[in-house]
């Protein structure tokens, strides 16, 4: 069975079919899925989402995209939804230098804000980091024995062997599958097994062969297979070692 660890199943795309999508997914070989609220005004929706699916698990954060919006309230409301039962996670959470423009220092702060809180709450968090790889790895040395995962990682493999040191684990996603993607698995095949997560970021990322439709969990056995590919394991095996290291690192 299959784990999930970032979704956005709150996303609009789900709007016509989502609880049924959610009811489906064990018949599909996916056990769980971690719901990620990166953004306040929408963590209502997720908790409600997983009060309904016992499949369903919770991640809360602030994402940079809001960077030069947030206010302490919001800091404070995240540490309140931290609380929730099912929440194993906080996230997503990191620096975007991708989209301009976007205010460094902001991200920056909002970064070492939320991992502040994590440290103090011990809780493992879920970063975004992209194109800000150098930022984050210098800022993560600050944090020694912060427990994580880089979500949707593109860096090269130099940068997931240094996270690893850090005790980082490394998901990927659907943009494993895409023939141009040429890092991800390189910084794949670099990476301890024990070090591995499966996610799908849906609706985003839908892999190969289903670039460009809706992403949703089920198809993170494509990943996974294309993943065990890359290390020379069986697609089961691959799905046993996943989900404990999910399992681990959530708690769940």
């Amino acid at each position: 069975m299959l784990i999930d660890t970032h979704a956005h199943l709150c996303d609009e795309a789900f709007d016509r079919d989502r609880d049924a999508l959610i009811r489906g997914l064990k018949s599909q070989g996916v056990e769980k899925v971690i719901e990620i609220a990166c953004d306040p005004q929408g963590f209502a929706k997720a908790a409600e989402l997983a009060d309904r699916h016992e499949n369903l698990y919770l991640a809360f954060g602030i994402h940079p995209e809001y960077a030069s919006e947030w206010a302490e309230r919001d800091i404070s409301i995240v540490e309140e939804y931290l609380k929730h039962p099912r929440c194993v996670a906080l996230g997503e959470i990191g620096l975007d230098y991708y989209w301009e423009p976007y205010d460094k220092n902001a991200e920056i702060k909002l970064f070492r804000r939320q991992l502040d809180m994590a440290k103090r709450l011990n809780i493992p968090v879920s970063m975004h980091i992209r194109e800000g790889y150098g930022d984050g790895v210098e800022i993560l040395a600050d944090y020694p024995g912060i427990r994580g995962v880089m979500h949707c990682f593109s860096g090269s493999p130099e940068i997931a062997e240094r996270c690893v040191k850090m005790g980082l684990y490394i998901a990927f996603g659907g943009a494993l599958t895409f023939k141009n993607n040429k890092k991800a698995p390189a910084a794949a095949a670099v990476t301890p097994v024990d070090r591995l997560l499966l996610e799908t970021d849906c609706p985003y990322m839908a892999p190969a062969p289903h670039r460009g439709m809706r992403c949703d969990p089920s198809m993170t056995a494509i990943t996974c297979e294309k993943l065990a590919e890359i290390k020379g394991v069986s697609s089961e095996e691959m799905a046993r070692i996943t989900s404990e290291n999910a399992s681990r690192l959530f708690g769940m």
